[in-house]
């Protein structure tokens, strides 16, 4: 894992708190990436069934469709950084009992879908409490650096790091990346047990807090402040098409590297790590072109390019075109993402935070799961008619035709409303 930089001048006003609670993101980081690998390649090894592939990634983001809400409530209401130390401890067991399964050969896909949805489970527990916490470490105008920092050394640790050595470790056996994550996770979890913030919830009292108690209230008045309010209902309606097609790629990536690009998993894991240089560039770059781009248009440039370029990409399905297509692709949609969370955690009050963080997954990451449902079954429906290699490049050109057509109907009221909302 790479060492902790000494920060600029500019970035240690975000804290020492915040170095902390990304040094041990780092090293969670470094997890998922091998993961990414790892996971789709074990069931591409079990099974050539594009459907079956895809049932595992799904089983992964179908916890964010059917249990983000409630997680919400419990973040709003529990001290965040223990909820996150437990979930790194619980994910840690269970990545050490997958090591152990593939090893003793008892691996199959239906047990590698239980797995895939257990490690759902824990990610939406993890990832919700830790988006929600941020806001408590750094100061308001700082939430871009201090997300964009977080957003990168994923970036690097995953891509650089996690893609890369975990295609390295299949090629030593199907169970090595899978030792990797357990001793990554055991770094992340003391690390970030070291943490100390201030309970965010302190000004909630305790009886509302207590037991299941006013849980229905408490989801109403979440998914609310998302319905009230003009813009985060408006970027929670664009996350339900552009999330959902950019999906139906994701849960069959790893056939179209293999049958299209003709790449192994060394090869599969360098062309991610190469499309991360435009992510780090990307998230790095939010703050300097919020202030120099026009105001309000930082996240409809993000989608028109986005969408451009996976046209190219699915008119060219070439290893050189295609790398540069996930090098920009990458930059852009992490810039999206970094700008529409830091605009999010400022205008939402903290006591909601957590909930409206749920919301909003539990649309954007929700509607993936169905998506990479929708990409094996539209791959395997299409071969017949467009061979496989035509099926294979279907869903990028629906992430583009879906992209522009959002932009056209969407993106100046996008622009309206960060102008108006964002101050």
């Amino acid at each position: 894992m790479p060492s902790t930089p000494r920060p600029a001048r500019a970035d240690r006003a975000l804290g020492g708190r915040f170095w902390a609670f990304w040094s041990a993101a780092l090293a969670a980081n470094l997890s998922d990436g091998v993961a990414m690998i790892a996971m789709p390649w074990l069931a591409s090894s079990l099974t050539p069934d594009p459907v079956l592939v895809a049932a595992v990634a799904t089983a992964g983001r179908l916890p964010w469709l059917l249990l983000a809400l409630p997680v919400g409530v419990l973040i709003d209401r529990l001290p965040r950084i223990p909820v996150m130390v437990g979930a790194g401890t619980v994910r840690l067991a269970l990545w050490a009992a997958l090591a152990a399964v593939v090893f003793s050969g008892w691996a199959s896909v239906p047990l590698l879908t239980l797995f895939a949805f257990c490690f759902g489970v824990l990610e939406v527990c993890y990832d919700t409490a830790s988006e929600t916490v941020v806001a408590s470490l750094v100061p308001r105008e700082r939430l871009e650096r201090a997300n964009g920092h977080l957003r990168t050394g994923a970036l690097v640790v995953q891509e650089f790091g996690g893609r890369p050595v975990g295609g390295l470790l299949i090629s030593i056996g199907l169970f090595a990346p899978f030792v990797l994550n357990v001793a990554a996770l055991l770094i992340s979890v003391l690390a970030l047990a070291r943490v100390r913030v201030a309970d965010p919830n302190g000004e909630t009292p305790a009886r509302e807090r207590r037991g299941l108690r006013g849980v229905g209230t408490d989801l109403t008045e979440g998914v609310g402040a998302i319905l009230e309010q003009p813009l985060l209902r408006l970027v929670a309606g664009i996350a339900l098409f552009v999330n959902g097609c950019y999906a139906t790629a994701l849960s069959t990536q790893v056939l179209f590297v293999r049958d299209v690009l003709g790449l192994g998993p060394a090869g599969f894991g360098l062309l991610m790590a190469f499309a991360a240089a435009g992510g780090v560039i990307g998230g790095q770059s939010v703050s300097f072109l919020r202030s120099v781009l026009p105001p309000g248009t930082l996240p409809v440039v993000c989608l028109t390019a986005t969408s451009l370029v996976y046209c190219v990409v699915a008119a060219l399905p070439l290893t050189p075109v295609v790398a540069v297509g996930y090098l920009v692709t990458s930059g852009l949609i992490l810039g999206y993402a970094v700008a529409m969370v830091s605009i999010r955690q400022r205008i939402t009050p903290d006591r909601l935070l957590g909930r409206v963080n749920a919301a909003m997954r539990t649309v954007s990451w929700g509607v993936s799961a169905l998506g990479m449902a929708a990409g094996g079954v539209m791959v395997a429906a299409l071969t017949p008619l467009t061979g496989h290699e035509g099926a294979l490049r279907a869903p990028y050109v629906l992430i583009g035709a879906v992209g522009l057509v959002v932009v056209v109907f969407f993106g100046r009221r996008l622009t309206r409303l960060v102008r108006e909302y964002d101050v």
